[in-house]
């Protein structure tokens, strides 16, 4: 006999995803200076400002973690209404930066794609929500160590 299909993963009640192919190309065009992750982060977002007419939420986020550590998560307050996307760039020592979004009840609701030193959730596209919620940015190191920078963007 064959075994039962794993349940469904659970889906979030406040947030959805939306995409947009042209998207992905202003992130995927886009190369680090690796000197400063900070700048480099807000450097890569700002080049998709112009296509996705979103603005910076709050400030630079900023962490140290190697591949063995726990990952690190960021609240922020997602507002009803509004999209966002989390840009994130490593410095030299991590191969592998990953991040995703969580709504309030630890439910995924968006990830990255690429096993890269700057991931972007979404890649093409954005996590939408339709109401408020206290929703979380974890960042984990897949391969490395080192030091990194987030941005959460929203329309």
């Amino acid at each position: 006999p064959t075994p039962p299909p794993p349940p469904p993963a659970p889906t979030s009640t406040v947030a959805t995803t939306k995409t947009d192919a042209a998207w992905a190309g202003c992130h995927q065009s886009f190369k680090a200076k690796r000197k400063d992750v900070s700048n480099d982060v807000a450097a890569m977002a700002q080049g998709c400002a112009a296509l996705t007419k979103m603005k910076l939420l709050g400030k630079t986020l900023t962490g140290k973690q190697a591949d063995q550590d726990p990952p690190q998560s960021f609240p922020f307050d997602a507002k009803a209404n509004h999209c966002y996307r989390a840009y994130a760039q490593a410095s030299d020592g991590i191969k592998d930066l990953d991040i995703v979004v969580k709504d309030s009840a630890s439910i995924v609701v968006g990830q990255d794609s690429t096993d890269d030193p700057s991931p972007v959730v979404m890649e093409d596209g954005a996590v939408c929500f339709s109401k408020d919620d206290k929703a979380i940015v974890v960042v984990s190191v897949g391969m490395g160590k080192g030091s990194y920078a987030v941005q959460i963007w929203s329309n």
